[in-house]
């Protein structure tokens, strides 16, 4: 399928009563250049408009580090799959509605197959090439490898070293489906997504813990290949201090989702950055009994906030927590742009600031706890506006 499309126009700047700039909210006026914030003694792109965000809030679009949703626009139930061009398409729309201009989708590589195996990660590397030009966000790869998947460890280093890939992470849920062993009716739904019968997956997680011996020569030379291609590594649901430390000298400067305080806590002390749920803060606490977010980022155990499986909460979360008094919201808003857009070594987003790419969204946030997206600009280009704002055009100015 080749997909062509016609970029929309770009705009000469944005400007409004409530604009987070570095230097906090105020009155501003942003200029755009070559899809970049620019100079604001510069001259106006010739032809462009300006975008008037009137009394609404203009932030930095977020950036989503690990969002795995993607998988239910593919799966939405057991063996029940849609092409990945229309169901990316629907995903980029969902972005942009909840404020996320570039987002790390969380494709697994994994032992299980189906859902999470080889076959699907190809089809999302070439839908996403060939959607590229029609979508709003900006589309990258976060692959999240299973540490006992020693068989994908070539085909993982051919995507690496081919530019496929944008961020790794090491996970390791085999524990977690070993003690699952003999309780059939949890492992048949974990059968169906790696669409297998009950025996065959039963056979996998053996065979994956017979690797066992392998698995920690085949992450150092994992991670080699990711720093060598200009990765960003990291360790998923670190269980405890000693696991985090073992990460950390293998790479892994992020610890993503650690499950306890203390993992956390070394995590800090050697420096890395912290990634934590943002649906564990807007529901108040973790589905699955790991630390509160909230806590974590009260006691400065927190660099990042991520939709993990629920595209709204991270434009909720930031916001909760800076009506909640927990942090100030440039504070608050910075664990969804700036220091995501850190940890995944990009730097040239995350904040609105001259030199950086011009990507920002428009919230209204009148009713509490309840922030809409009304607009979302790409690249200095006007990719999502609701109906509710109108198309844009009402808040268009003749530069």
């Amino acid at each position: 399928m080749n997909i062509r499309t016609q970029a929309p126009s770009p705009l000469a700047g944005v400007t409004g009563q409530r604009i987070l700039t570095p230097r906090g909210v105020q009155h501003a006026s942003l200029r755009f250049h070559g899809g970049r914030i620019d100079d604001p003694a510069a001259a106006s792109a010739r032809g462009a408009s300006w975008f008037d965000a009137g009394d609404l809030l203009v932030l930095p679009g977020i950036v989503d580090l690990h969002g795995d949703a993607f998988e239910r626009a593919i799966m939405p139930r057991p063996s029940v799959t849609f092409p990945y061009e229309g169901a990316l398409f629907d995903v980029d729309r969902q972005l942009l509605a909840n404020g996320i201009t570039t987002e790390f989708h969380g494709v697994t590589l994994s032992w299980e197959g189906g859902l999470r195996g080889e076959g699907y990660a190809e089809r999302m590397f070439d839908s996403l090439e060939r959607m590229r030009p029609i979508m709003g966000a900006r589309h990258y790869v976060h692959l999240r490898f299973e540490t006992h998947h020693v068989g994908g460890l070539d085909i993982a280093q051919q995507w690496i070293r081919s530019g496929r890939v944008r961020f790794l992470a090491l996970n390791d849920h085999l524990p977690s489906m070993a003690r699952r062993l003999g309780d059939d009716r949890k492992l048949m739904q974990y059968a169906h997504r790696a669409e297998c019968d009950l025996d065959v997956f039963q056979d996998r997680i053996r065979a994956a813990m017979a690797a066992a011996d392998s698995v920690a020569d085949a992450m150092r030379e994992l991670t080699a290949c990711a720093r060598d291609a200009g990765l960003r590594v990291a360790s998923h649901d670190d269980p405890d201090a000693a696991t985090r430390r073992y990460y950390h000298q293998l790479g892994c400067g992020v610890a993503e989702f650690p499950l306890t305080r203390d993992a956390a806590g070394v995590a800090r002390d050697l420096g890395n950055s912290v990634v934590f749920g943002a649906p564990n803060v807007v529901r108040g606490g973790s589905h699955t009994g790991a630390p509160s977010a909230t806590e974590m980022v009260r006691a400065g155990l927190c660099d990042v906030l991520t939709s993990d499986y629920y595209y709204p909460a991270p434009l909720s979360a930031a916001l909760k927590l800076a009506a909640d008094g927990v942090l100030p919201l440039a504070q608050a808003w910075e664990l969804v742009s700036l220091n995501p857009a850190r940890a995944a070594g990009l730097d040239d987003r995350g904040a609105l600031a001259p030199g950086l790419i011009a990507d920002a969204i428009v919230v209204d946030d009148q009713v509490p706890g309840l922030p809409r997206v009304c607009a979302a600009i790409v690249g200095g280009e006007l990719r999502y506006a609701s109906r509710a704002f109108g198309d844009g055009h009402d808040q268009l100015m003749a530069a």
